[in-house]
């Protein structure tokens, strides 16, 4: 007697679909911390090669940081030409200066050279970069990292811990011209996320262009999760947003580290 093969029902299939639902919405949280963590060991080791690369430079200059004017960037993510070509020099690469976490500002090219000012449909290659100290420490680029580096005409005052706004200037934090003039080198911070509040109201600051924006790395859903630093005497950790504290401020921007 020839016997028929029986296949699934449909409610034999409806409960294999929603097992697998199931099974997904219980891993993908997983994974996506797996990816995030990946990111951040990416980024961690990008903020570590920085901060030694700047310290190699330091070494080799009379313990000097590379100079930035105030036309060179007057925000923490502003980092001259003059500094970049230090670090690079010294064992960088271009693309250590974009954080894996970012999501927002994803048009590298242009924020690589943003105060030439090139169009989306400009290409770089097309155009040498200026070659002169005097022009590399002028043109800056914008990019995930803040610096404590001070520039040529004086960045302003780093806030102590305390609550939001309030401001006080901390005595034991100054923006770095040389790695002599800070004491407790292990504790002060050089190299790191940007974590920024913008107008106390989101951790994204629009940009002068519309589909330009600068924002914070390491997103939590909706708040920051933390930030790698860099630190002067060469060591790096993560600190949690939780540890952090608004320390500088420009034009309705906040600062966390």
């Amino acid at each position: 007697m020839k016997r028929t093969k029986k296949g699934f029902t449909l409610i034999e299939l409806l409960v294999v679909i929603a097992i697998i639902a199931v099974l997904m919405a219980i891993l993908m949280p997983s994974l996506k911390r797996a990816r995030e963590q990946a990111r951040r060991t990416t980024c961690a080791n990008q903020v570590r090669q920085q901060t030694l690369a700047l310290l190699m430079y330091a070494q080799q200059n009379d313990t000097k940081m590379p100079m930035m004017t105030s036309d060179g960037g007057e925000w923490l993510w502003d980092i001259s030409y003059f500094a970049t070509d230090a670090i690079i020099k010294n064992g960088g690469s271009k693309e250590i200066f974009r954080c894996p976490s970012n999501q927002i500002n994803t048009s590298t090219d242009n924020y690589w050279r943003y105060t030439e000012n090139f169009s989306f449909s400009t290409l770089e290659s097309k155009t040498p970069e200026p070659t002169s100290d005097e022009d590399r420490q002028r043109e800056h680029r914008v990019v995930s990292y803040c610096y404590l580096m001070e520039t040529k005409d004086g960045r302003g005052a780093i806030f102590a811990a305390g609550e939001p706004g309030s401001n006080v200037p901390d005595p034991h934090r100054k923006f770095i011209k040389t790695t002599t003039q800070i004491g407790g080198h292990s504790r002060m911070e050089f190299v790191f996320d940007t974590v920024i509040e913008y107008q106390n109201g989101g951790w994204i600051v629009p940009n002068r262009y519309a589909d330009w924006a600068q924002g914070t790395n390491h997103m939590d859903r909706r708040d920051p999760d933390g930030a790698n630093i860099g630190f002067l005497d060469g060591h790096q950790e993560w600190r949690h947003f939780e540890n952090m504290y608004q320390r500088f401020t420009k034009q309705g921007v906040f600062f966390w580290w």
